[in-house]
């Protein structure tokens, strides 16, 4: 969610104009699939939280203060969604335990060096989803989406220094995963 909404668009969506928030919806409907796959895993259930959370987006945009930004609220939304699902579904435990280091390989031990860009990347995607939805989340907002510590703090609800804290927990994981995962 890179790009910058314009003011006048959420303006005239909070005021219901239905082709404004059209405009909106087609903005931000990729980031929102693609949030809500990284942490489901699935894309149907993807597709449906991003028809829930522009449901919950049209009706709630009224009381959008944009005292931050509109793709900060949208992940939250998104964000919330999820879990919620998650846990109906009894597959999510928000509880964080401590992972132990993760041994770096070299050139020569790892296997990465082995794997052609397709096999790699599969070996990659296939290891992403073994993470738990946390973990997905956190990796997909900074790595993959770029967002700064500030806006997903904002977005999970939590410090700088928790996100941050987060983030590096989820990398040691997945470092984990994927050297578990090509070595077997």
């Amino acid at each position: 969610m890179a790009r910058e909404i314009n003011r006048n668009l959420i303006e005239q969506c909070k005021d219901g104009d239905i082709s404004s928030f059209e405009k909106l919806f087609y903005l931000l409907k990729d980031d929102v699939y693609n949030t809500a796959f990284r942490v489901l895993g699935n894309y149907q259930d993807a597709e449906d939280i991003t028809q829930e959370a522009f449901v919950k987006i049209w009706l709630n945009l009224k009381n959008f203060k944009m005292e931050s930004s509109i793709q900060t609220w949208v992940y939250r939304i998104t964000v919330n969604l999820c879990y919620d699902f998650l846990k109906r579904q009894g597959r999510i435990s928000l509880a964080e335990e401590p992972i132990e280091n993760f041994k770096e390989l070299t050139s020569n031990e790892n296997p990465l060096f082995l794997l052609t860009e397709k096999e790699l990347r599969e070996k990659i995607e296939e290891a992403f989803k073994l993470l738990s939805p946390d973990y997905r989340l956190i990796l997909t907002l900074k790595e993959l989406e770029g967002l700064p510590y500030k806006e997903i703090a904002d977005i999970l609800d939590c410090s700088v220094d928790a996100a941050k804290m987060r983030a590096h927990r989820a990398r040691v994981e997945f470092k984990k995963i994927i050297s578990k995962y090509l070595e077997g």
